[in-house]
């Protein structure tokens, strides 16, 4: 769809007519009969166009003069049988408008209304800051945390599995489940580290600061399973200037209704990781690329790693092959069992990556096409 493109205009005309009689407030029995006509007509000139074939996609305004599309307009009011027929007819939800897209945008601070979105395969990640936390229905997740109650610093800290306070805390398989009562406050609230911490944790010492937790990040990738669980993988927190700036390398899985699975790995296994892919085939899902840390980043390496859905168990992919080298904030799309790769930046000096590269993943081979 080309981002200046028009609806049909019949149908445009019939759907702004129906939502402007669901709105309308008539006094008298006349003027109520009256909207109802015009609704019912509207209603079915809407189900005659769709029928048709007509346009569904392309540039409309709403009453305020805001640009969106005619599947915004529905969802802006909530009228979710008419944003399903939409759908069905071939109306975008990723609408190329700009961020946030128009459908997006319509749905902000409204659940049912990001909860329709997720239903319909929308990417979470465009989700903001506000909204995420609803449309991922984290307010269903249990806190172990009472209202005033001060945890020790060293509580809040980021730990991986492996290092010297992971080992406090149990075993360092992959992967490790971790249970912490201020890790599942920050994921259910999605509140930043200096936030968090001011709620929910004694200032401590100089020896006890460090990144504190924190579940509001950039660079993220969520992806959702077949059963309709999410799986949130790593991401940061700030920027490195910023005291509690960090790169995870963490996994969390939610299935919407209250439960939750958190898990730490080593660094060796699965490095600190953002602007990566996450690409889901079969049982796996592939993880590709990543910013990371300075010190992280190899010219010819493209980091590849295999997530098992099933065991959440992470895998280094040794691949070979013409790779993009290192590798970030791209794109990633399936076809069968090879990911194509396109867009990004590449390379240390963060170059943009003018080519489609594709993974073959039985056999883990790079082909620049």
């Amino acid at each position: 769809m080309s981002p200046t493109s028009r609806p049909d205009q019949a149908l445009e005309f019939a759907i702004k007519l129906y939502l402007e009689t669901l709105n309308a407030a008539p006094q008298h029995d006349s003027e109520k009969r009256e909207n109802e006509a015009m609704r019912a007509m509207a209603w079915q000139d809407i189900q005659d166009r769709l029928k048709a074939g007509a346009e569904v996609n392309g540039e409309t305004q709403t009453m305020r003069g805001f640009t969106t599309t005619l599947l915004g307009l529905a969802i802006l009011d909530d009228q979710f049988e008419l944003a399903e027929l939409l759908i069905a007819a071939g109306a975008v939800l990723n609408d190329g408008l700009g961020y946030p897209d128009a459908s997006y945008g319509a749905a902000a601070g409204r659940e049912e209304a990001l909860n329709f979105l997720v239903k319909h395969g929308v990417d979470p990640t465009c989700f903001d800051r506000e909204d995420m936390p609803m449309a991922l229905k984290t307010a269903l997740i249990s806190s172990d945390l009472k209202p005033g109650q001060r945890l020790a610093r060293a509580a809040g800290r980021v730990i991986r599995a492996g290092d010297e306070a992971a080992s406090n805390v149990g075993a360092t398989a992959n992967p490790m489940p971790y249970d912490n009562p201020f890790y599942r406050e920050q994921i259910r609230s999605f509140d930043n580290a200096y936030v968090g911490a001011k709620k929910w944790l004694e200032p401590g010492t100089a020896q006890d600061r460090g990144p504190v937790f924190s579940f509001d990040r950039f660079g993220r990738s969520i992806t959702k399973l077949p059963d309709g669980r999410m799986v949130l993988i790593a991401g940061e927190h700030e920027d490195s200037y910023d005291p509690d700036f960090c790169i995870y390398n963490d996994v969390c899985v939610m299935d919407g209704a209250g439960s939750l699975d958190y898990y730490l790995y080593a660094s060796d296994v699965f490095p600190p990781t953002d602007f990566h892919s996450a690409t889901l085939i079969g049982d796996a899902i592939w993880i590709i690329g990543c910013l990371g840390y300075r010190q992280q980043r190899q010219e010819e390496v493209t980091p590849v790693f295999k997530l098992d859905v099933n065991s959440f168990k992470i895998t280094a992919a040794e691949t070979k092959g013409e790779n993009p080298g290192w590798l970030c904030r791209h794109q990633a799309v399936a076809e069968g069992d090879t990911i194509l790769i396109s867009g990004g930046k590449v390379g240390l000096k963060m170059r943009a990556n003018p080519d489609t590269y594709a993974l073959n993943t039985k056999n883990l081979t790079w082909q620049k096409l």
